[in-house]
């Protein structure tokens, strides 16, 4: 929603720092296990990812051979790519061995925000929510055949027009998807996180990407075979007071040249991706950058109003994207009443239907 001068920021809250450099040490240097295959050390990310997910006070990391130093990162990128890991809290204690001066990782102990009924609670809110926006999502496509591009619009739109930024203070602001998906607010990581899950729910690769130096995050999202940037939280603008929310579109698809032309500097993704492709691109920026409303969907494609008040058809292909001209919304290259006829839709806002009747029978 409209966005105000305070710049959206906060993503972990500077997570690496939290994890707690509380150490104890375990056993005997130099007696570390490995595995009975000889296969090597153990993934000590799907390692800690069984035991979070089980809630293990206890996580043997032996297997691992993880350094101390990769620690912090390990943890870290594990929550970020994980949103149903809601509960663990981005903090720990841990255990390490000592051998010709390198400090070995032996065992984790994780802090947990929620156990017990409250956990089994927020987990079924958690997946009914992630299930229910899939499932609505379904019902408007109807079974007609859709690109993925179409469905990161629909997960954008859904997020950024449901939801909203938490302006809450740092340490009590949502940061997470089960308290943003509770509540209906959060940061740009519980934005992130969010759509991620969503994303991963319809079948579509993505991971958050976070900017150190901007202290934010939003996400890549593949489609098509190839990577795009995707920040939902800037795409959501706060409102100013009194001021009409708006769902922006700038962000949208962008390649990394892209969001770099919006000022995004700093960032990393765990995957090592990059955003060369430009196909949803124009020469003045996003396809979509002149919307600054939710797009709906019709059986023509996508209909939106633009920043001068007018109607426009839009539609994906597998290659590129079809906007039509002012007025032509079921994209046949004339305005003429069959375009009164595709608008003719309750799911569409009465704005946009009046604009059309005086578009065309006016």
């Amino acid at each position: 929603m409209r966005l105000s001068r305070r710049q959206k920021t906060g993503y972990t809250k500077n997570a690496t720092v939290w994890i707690l450099t509380v150490a104890f040490l375990f056993g005997r240097i130099g007696l570390l296990p490995v595995r009975a295959d000889g296969s090597g050390a153990l993934d000590p990310t799907a390692v800690l990812a069984a035991g979070l997910t089980a809630c293990a006070e206890r996580i043997d990391l032996r297997s691992a051979f993880l350094p101390v130093s990769e620690l912090g990162q390990v943890y870290q990128t594990l929550l970020l790519d994980h949103p149903e890991l809601f509960h663990v809290a981005p903090r720990l204690a841990y255990g390490y061995t000592e051998k010709d001066g390198i400090r070995t990782v032996t065992e984790v102990y994780p802090v947990y925000t929620l156990t017990g009924d409250e956990l089994i609670a927020a987990r079924t809110l958690y997946r009914d929510t992630v299930a229910g926006i899939l499932a609505d999502m379904e019902a408007v496509f109807g079974g007609h055949p859709r690109t993925e591009a179409d469905t990161v619009l629909y997960l954008h739109d859904r997020l950024a027009d449901d939801f909203a930024y938490d302006t809450r203070p740092e340490g009590e602001a949502n940061a997470n998807a089960h308290a943003f998906f509770s509540d209906g607010v959060g940061i740009c990581q519980a934005y992130a996180l969010a759509f991620l899950a969503l994303c991963r729910g319809s079948g579509l690769e993505a991971h958050v990407v976070v900017s150190g130096a901007m202290d934010h995050a939003w996400n890549h999202v593949r489609v098509d075979g190839a990577w795009y940037h995707v920040d939902v939280t800037r795409d959501d603008p706060i409102p100013a007071e009194g001021g009409t929310p708006a769902v922006h579109h700038s962000r949208f698809l962008r390649s990394d040249g892209g969001i770099n032309a919006l000022g995004y500097s700093g960032y990393t993704c765990s995957r090592g991706h990059t955003c060369t492709d430009t196909r949803f691109e124009t020469a003045k920026g996003g396809i979509l950058e002149g919307f600054s409303t939710p797009l709906t969907y019709v059986r023509t494609g996508w209909v939106g109003m633009g920043d001068e008040g007018c109607i426009v058809g839009i539609k994906f292909t597998e290659n590129h994207v079809i906007t039509g001209q002012v007025g032509d919304v079921n994209l046949d290259g004339s305005t003429d009443p069959a375009d009164l006829l595709a608008v003719y839709d309750p799911a569409l806002p009465e704005a946009w239907r009046e604009w059309m009747r005086g578009k065309l029978l006016g």
